[in-house]
């Protein structure tokens, strides 16, 4: 299959190119990334795709062999086209958020790691995107853990899902929210991820989106959604049947396990960590703590609100992180932002453009009230 895979450059995408590299079934023609240019001209040296797309490659040299594209009409040609067979999504953010939905109703298989695409998509559209485009395929590992179960068990015997988190670097801290620097949210225990995902993951606001994506893409009624602080992260998600019997996917806490499963038709061999169940010993299940993570609880809330809040919590978070990670404010004013941001009324999307200005409101709601807080102090 000929693929294209954009945010080559960020830890998915180069955990997605791990794992390709070992498939020959796979050819890697065309790789798109931002800032980091220098790695993705070295990862175009090595891969040799057809084509590497950045903004901000104006100017200068790549391999020989690739087609630089540097706008998004050029990108979008090229996904569109027959030479592109599927994409992968390993970029946070909405930057290609209209040409994954053009991408969708193409048919191609669509590989998605960020969570902001998918729950745009779903606010505009309504919940069940798997239903309407099966062949997405979503690389969070919750979530392919869910599509895996969901395949096989039917759906009306189903009482409820669970989403499994670790908890965070955060989960048993005893100082106040108002100290953690932007090195100690970026020290997650389990996993190696992005950077902001890893603030998201830190206080919980990322299992908050994780509940969205599920509701959008599984069609699962929110009451039935449930989430697990699971220290290990070994257990990826569960699904209670009506008879109280429960399902589970165990796994190690590695990427490249989700990306073969999804990938792969069939359970192939692979050379990653496999779960040792005699060096667990034990399984600790909790739930979270409502005045420690505020921001998860006010992700359902925001979902709960209905199309357009998803959006606009999405685009307030966005802001929220940046602002942390460049000191502005401190990891305890987020979800007190977050909180201001949803107090807006806001309608529900009818189209692309409305759907983009919902995020776009968010995220400028939120840096006024961060500049407001500057000036406070």
């Amino acid at each position: 299959m000929r693929v294209a895979l954009l945010g080559s450059t960020g830890f998915l995408g180069e955990q997605i190119l791990e794992v390709l590299s070992a498939h020959r079934d796979f050819e890697v023609v065309l790789l798109g990334g931002f800032r980091n240019v220098l790695k993705l001209l070295n990862q175009a040296t090595s891969f040799r795709p057809r084509y590497v797309y950045s903004p901000h490659l104006e100017g200068l040299s790549v391999p020989c062999h690739c087609h630089t594209l540097t706008s998004c009409e050029e990108l979008e040609a090229v996904l569109l086209s027959d030479e592109v067979e599927g994409v992968f999504f390993a970029a946070s953010g909405i930057a290609f958020f209209e040409i994954f939905l053009k991408l969708l109703r193409t048919g191609k298989t669509t590989w998605v790691g960020s969570k902001e695409l998918l729950i745009l998509a779903g606010d505009l559209e309504g919940s069940g995107l798997l239903l309407r485009y099966p062949h997405l395929i979503p690389l969070d590992s919750e979530h392919n853990a869910l599509w895996q179960m969901l395949r096989l068990l039917p759906r009306e015997e189903i009482a409820k899902v669970y989403i499994t988190a670790s908890g965070g670097p955060f989960y048993e801290w005893q100082g106040s929210f108002a100290d953690i620097t932007p090195e100690m949210a970026l020290a997650h225990p389990n996993w190696k991820m992005g950077t902001k995902i890893t603030v998201d993951s830190a206080n919980l606001v990322n299992k908050g989106l994780e509940v969205m994506e599920a509701f959008f893409l599984f069609d699962i009624p929110q009451e039935k959604i449930d989430v697990l602080v699971q220290r290990e992260s070994v257990v990826h998600a569960l699904v209670e049947m009506k008879d109280g019997f429960v399902f589970g996917v165990f796994a190690p806490p590695d990427m490249r396990l989700v990306i073969q499963n999804a990938i792969s038709p069939r359970r192939l061999e692979h050379p990653f960590q496999r779960l040792r169940f005699a060096e667990l010993r034990t399984l600790h299940f909790d739930y979270p703590v409502s005045q420690r993570f505020q921001g998860f609880y006010l992700a359902l809330y925001a979902l709960s609100k209905g199309q357009g809040y998803p959006t606009l919590f999405c685009g307030a978070d966005e802001a929220c992180v940046h602002h942390f990670l460049t000191r502005n404010i401190s990891f305890e004013d987020i979800p007190s932002i977050l909180e201001q941001v949803l107090d807006h009324d806001v309608s529900p999307p009818r189209s692309v453009s409305e759907v983009q200005r919902l995020f776009q409101l968010g995220f400028s709601q939120a840096e006024a009230l961060i500049r407001q807080r500057s000036i406070l102090r």
